[in-house]
């Protein structure tokens, strides 16, 4: 799952208040102007966006300025960082590991080769 460096940003400062056991937090507080952002990480059930204000006969509320943080959003960042671990696994080290041993047994056989021909 992708996120931008705003939402990170904004995911960190959920997860430090959460640590100070505050579950929900005001748009203000996280300096959020824009709400784009706080939708996209909803999208992504990362945070619930909730509602504060009067609460009319259908259950809906007067504001949606508030963000709590879900479970798959307090663990967001172990997750990305055991991705990214694979990922430079896979795609840095292993290639790296390949090449070296592929030289290693070419030049073995050439210098073999060279010393039986002698």
């Amino acid at each position: 799952m992708q996120t931008v460096r705003k939402e990170r940003i904004i995911l960190k400062k959920l997860i430090k208040y959460s640590n100070k056991k505050q579950d929900t937090i005001s748009f203000e507080a996280l300096n959020i102007k824009d709400d784009f952002y706080p939708k996209e990480l909803e999208k992504k059930r990362l945070v619930n966006i909730v509602g504060t204000g009067h609460e009319d006969d259908y259950g809906h509320f007067e504001h949606y300025n508030h963000l709590r943080l879900t479970e798959q959003g307090k663990h967001y960042f172990e997750k990305r960082f055991e991705i990214n671990k694979e990922l430079m696994l896979k795609s840095f080290w292993l290639p790296i590991g390949v090449a070296f041993v592929t030289s290693l047994l070419t030049n073995g056989v050439l210098y073999g080769i060279k010393l039986l021909l002698k």
